[in-house]
């Protein structure tokens, strides 16, 4: 994890300022590193058991790492490809000490392939974020998230991130279903008449590619009907919702 944390860092500084999202990345995959080898010093030296329940939490948190330097990838563009095979052997290392403890990584799967067969209206490759709010499926283009964030303070109305207050979406509230977990996923709404940004509790379900199109009039038999901006369907009748954040703010 050191060589990767040490790549991460190379690649950071060689984009300059727009490395500085990965230089952070970089020194908390470090922080992590760190803190594995005291877990193992301790059970090789003073013959302490590694605690399952750290080592999940670890798995966990190079997860979301693995997500945000997703996203600082995705607005970069090719001169990010050393750190993006970075992120994927982190996002395997992650899976592994999961797996190891009996965790359970199946949420982050992070990139899919692409589907062999295009479908009309879009020519380009396209990668989205798809994410799970109040029990529902929705999805969003990876360029239009900031971050994900765990146990952020927050209020009724806003979370706290970095001397920020961000203006908290509750979906949960809006369709009176029970909380959300401690998951916070910071969206940016560029397609908006104001550049905003909002934060959602969400669970993260993968990032993938894809070549979806075929836009769809808005149904009328869901939920976040009168909350979405967008309506796709996949080659596989997947619905593809994209939501009006600041509609719901």
């Amino acid at each position: 994890m050191w060589i990767l944390s040490n790549m991460m860092a190379q690649q950071a500084a060689s984009l300059g300022s727009d490395g500085k999202g990965i230089s952070v990345i970089a020194e908390e995959t470090r922080t992590i590193a760190n803190f594995i080898q005291k877990q193992v010093e301790r059970a090789i030296f003073d013959n302490d058991e590694i605690q399952p329940n750290n080592m999940r939490s670890i798995a966990f948190h190079l997860n979301i790492l693995t997500l945000n330097c997703a996203f600082e990838c995705s607005k970069i563009g090719e001169r990010c490809k050393p750190a993006v095979v970075c992120d994927e052997d982190i996002r395997l290392l992650a899976r592994e000490i999961s797996n190891l403890f009996g965790g359970n990584s199946k949420k982050y799967e992070g990139l899919i392939p692409l589907p062999k067969e295009r479908i009309k209206s879009i020519d380009d490759t396209k990668e989205f974020l798809l994410l799970k709010i109040a029990g529902i499926d929705v999805v969003e283009y990876l360029a239009n998230i900031e971050e994900v964030c765990t146990d952020l303070e927050r209020t009724d109305t806003h979370v706290k991130l970095r001397g920020m207050e961000v203006p908290l979406i509750d979906v949960c509230d809006l369709l009176n279903k029970l909380p959300q977990g401690s998951t916070y996923v910071i969206f940016r709404t560029p397609w908006a008449k104001q550049n905003k940004v909002y934060a959602v509790a969400a669970d993260i379900n993968c990032i993938f590619h894809s070549s979806i199109g075929i836009p769809k009039r808005i149904p009328k038999n869901t939920p976040l009907s009168p909350y979405l901006r967008e309506y796709w369907e996949s080659e596989n009748e997947m619905p593809f919702m994209f939501m009006n954040w600041p509609k719901m703010a």
